[in-house]
């Protein structure tokens, strides 16, 4: 029965739930994509419910405070991701409720004090003007040492591919598929957000090509694509910052957020202006959710803050 499936594979009870019997606010199936996304919310829940010997026929109010103070550490300030998971949580323990699986919904009491923000942040990007000249510095310099090309590549990735810093550091040689006629990266889920493969843009194509051909022939302990040192050492978060900031200043451009998350708004602007839908957008850059913005010439649009 599903009623002690939700007890003994909790996961397997929602993704059956969404299946058959879940709808959104306006009664009708979710979609596809939007399944997906609900089912690695409703997975980082349930892996912080099992963290802290809960379940989701158990748990209380204090589970979802601690949830959310650490889903906060990923999260930034202003955006909807905190109401979407309780909207979500709320959803499927009403559920549990209806088939007597539990008695109460703390969730339920934290949304009455929850509401959509007025405005999100409105995310920082490039302009379709800027956005050029630093696409023409994303190439490898003839005879360009090791370090030199890895540094133009992670500007690549971020400006092309759309991922996190925290992604881009997670990255193993294999997961960059640079062969054939459509160069794409794999993305591990990482947080909220979920698993996907992106189309690398083209003008990221040929120095990643490069540095990829380059990071195969170093051979090291480990397999992260990037690495800080010759041991095979993951990249850290502030020589990443200083790369996008030297590829900004090489490209003659100043911004007041010189970090990697401008070049993926940039990247998702990017895709906007050429017509892909703010869900289509939001799937390439695997944001959970896609409530859409307003960003000026009829174009939707969020804060894909990282």
């Amino acid at each position: 029965m599903l009623d002690d499936l939700w007890l003994a594979a909790p996961e397997d009870a929602y993704a059956q739930w969404q299946r058959e019997e879940a709808t959104g606010a306006d009664r009708r199936a979710f979609a596809d994509q939007s399944i997906v996304r609900h089912r690695s919310m409703f997975s980082r829940f349930n892996d912080y419910l099992i963290a802290y010997h809960a379940s989701v026929a158990s748990y209380g109010a204090d589970h979802l405070d601690g949830f959310f103070a650490e889903l906060a550490q990923d999260c930034s300030p202003g955006t909807t991701t905190r109401l979407r998971y309780l909207k979500l949580i709320d959803r499927f323990t009403r559920h549990l409720v209806n088939i007597e699986l539990r008695a109460d919904n703390p969730a339920a009491q934290m949304l009455v004090n929850e509401s959509w923000p007025e405005d999100e942040p409105t995310p920082i990007y490039l302009s379709s003007e800027d956005d050029a000249p630093l696409q023409a510095v994303c190439v490898a310099t003839e005879g360009a040492a090791f370090k030199e090309l890895r540094n133009t590549a992670i500007v690549a990735l971020f400006l092309g591919s759309g991922v996190t810093a925290a992604e881009l550091r997670q990255l193993r040689v294999d997961d960059l598929h640079v062969a054939g006629g459509r160069p794409t990266v794999f993305v591990d889920k990482h947080g909220p957000r979920i698993a996907r493969r992106v189309s690398i843009d083209n003008f990221a194509v040929d120095v990643l090509r490069d540095y990829h051909d380059a990071r195969r022939r170093i051979r090291c302990a480990t397999q992260w694509l990037f690495i800080a040192t010759a041991a095979g050492k993951p990249m850290q978060p502030d020589t990443m910052l200083k790369c996008v900031r030297a590829a900004l200043k090489r490209a003659g451009l100043a911004e007041a957020d010189e970090k990697p998350r401008l070049l993926r708004n940039t990247f998702g602007r990017r895709h906007i202006v050429e017509g892909k839908t703010n869900e289509q957008v939001s799937n390439l850059i695997g944001l959970s959710s896609a409530r859409p913005k307003s960003i000026g010439r009829g174009h939707a649009n969020r804060a894909w803050a990282s």
